[in-house]
């Protein structure tokens, strides 16, 4: 049926439409479904209808892309499911590549959907979108919902998996041009750690079956870059990876270089009291004002006045000692504390307590802190954990191999920080029609 034809029949199931509901027989809400779809069989001709009228970007035989060497293949169909539920189909001239296997397909990168496989792009996105901010079937549901036909977990998974494998998260290509690398009054770092369940490889067990092998807790290591100007935000980065300390902390450092921290006038870094943490701000943000998380402070404090033999005496002295932290007495709490040792239950333990403060004394000046409108607590990055980690790789069968964990929290990445829709956009490679020249 032509497109005309279609839209002709808009006054049709209008007037059908009305006389349902006058009759009793069906409901607004069943009116939008069968609106719903009918735009989309609509929606599917102008697809079929647009992808005709484009024209291949050349018609030569041989082409250097990036310098390779690529030669004229054969002719093939481009098929994929489109953002209407409908299959678009298109036939293209495809390239095969000399000295490595491959091909190069110029209509698929015309219209940006050679990373997309069986879907177009808009429809890649959604399910990214979708599945890189909740359970896959629960994505899956939403999405078929809302679209107005199907779509299958397995595709979502595939999709989100697939974009993780594929978007790139160096700051310095991922973080906006007028960001980068520009100056700023103020330049807030933050950076937490958090675990989620991962499953455990099993030599020789693959497919399905590796699903069912046990969990292990991985641990995920959070942070934030803040840019301030004037005491407001103007731009905020998130950034999340697994595995080893050092390889996160050279990845947070990348982030705030390009979100400028060498033009900075000030620059905080924000944390608890772990070492290793204190140990990327001296590599990677030398020179940053230092700041103890208030809230682990806190909790060192709550833990050693609950050492206390006499319970009620524990309670008055945190009472005690709580505003005397946040009044910079960070040094008098600590002489007290050494007084009292000897009325806790385990004096290692209080001993503990205690060199923690002595540690990081010097990054408890709260008072300090406070009268310059610095953060003392760390709720920021902590929020990011339960929002970036928490949410999706903590609930309910919430857990992936460890290289589809990565895939998957590099999509949500994306999503946070605002540029998963970009990736989508089509994004030409240089090409020639003449044999490159080599360099001298």
């Amino acid at each position: 049926m032509e497109l005309q034809e279609f839209v002709a029949q808009s006054s049709e199931i209008v007037n059908e439409l009305s006389r349902a509901i006058e009759n009793r027989q069906i409901g607004l809400k069943e009116v939008e479904e069968r609106i719903l779809q009918f735009i989309n069989r609509i929606g599917d001709l102008m697809m079929q209808e647009v992808l005709e009228g484009i024209s291949e970007p050349f018609t030569e035989n041989r082409v250097w892309v990036q310098g390779e060497q690529a030669v004229f293949d054969q002719v093939r169909t481009l098929r994929f499911l489109n953002r209407f539920g409908g299959v678009t189909e298109r036939r293209r001239r495809c390239y095969k590549y000399l000295h490595r296997k491959g091909g190069y397909y110029p209509l698929d990168e015309k219209l940006g959907v050679e990373k997309c496989g069986k879907f177009s792009p808009f429809l890649t996105f959604l399910q990214v979108l979708f599945g890189s901010t909740r359970p896959f079937e629960e994505s899956a549901e939403l999405l078929s919902k809302a679209l107005g036909f199907s779509i299958s977990s397995t595709a979502v998974q595939w999709n989100t998996e697939h974009a993780g494998e594929q978007l790139e998260d160096d700051p310095y290509k991922v973080i906006e041009e007028k960001w980068r690398m520009k100056g700023c009054e103020e330049l807030i770092v933050q950076m937490d750690s958090t675990t989620s369940p991962q499953i455990q490889p099993i030599e020789g067990v693959t497919g399905r079956e590796s699903l069912k092998a046990p969990t292990e807790w991985k641990m995920c290591h959070v942070g934030t870059v803040q840019r301030l100007q004037g005491g407001k935000v103007q731009k905020e980065w998130t950034v999340a990876r697994y595995g080893i300390m050092e390889s996160f902390g050279v990845h947070l450092g990348r982030t705030g270089l390009a979100m400028g921290v060498e033009k900075t006038k000030r620059l905080v870094f924000l944390s608890d009291g772990l070492r290793a943490n204190w140990q990327i701000c001296l590599d990677h943000f030398p020179g940053a004002l230092q700041i103890l998380d208030f809230y682990h402070a806190s909790e060192h404090l709550r833990e050693f006045c609950n050492l206390y033999k006499n319970l009620e005496k524990g309670q008055q002295r945190y009472e005690q000692w709580y505003p005397m932290f946040l009044d910079g007495e960070a040094l008098q709490v600590i002489a007290e504390m050494k007084t009292d040792i000897k009325e806790l239950s385990s004096k290692d333990e209080g001993w503990k307590h205690i060199n923690y403060f002595n540690t990081n004394a010097d990054r408890m000046h709260y008072h300090q802190y406070r009268e310059e409108n610095l953060p003392i607590g760390s709720g920021k990055v902590e929020g990011s954990c339960k929002y970036v980690v928490g949410k999706r790789f903590k609930g309910s069968g919430m857990r992936w191999k460890k290289a589809d964990n990565q895939k998957v929290l590099r999509a949500r990445m994306a999503k946070i920080n605002g540029y998963l829709e970009s990736h989508y956009q089509p994004t030409p490679q240089d090409y020639t029609f003449q044999r490159p020249q080599k360099a001298a």
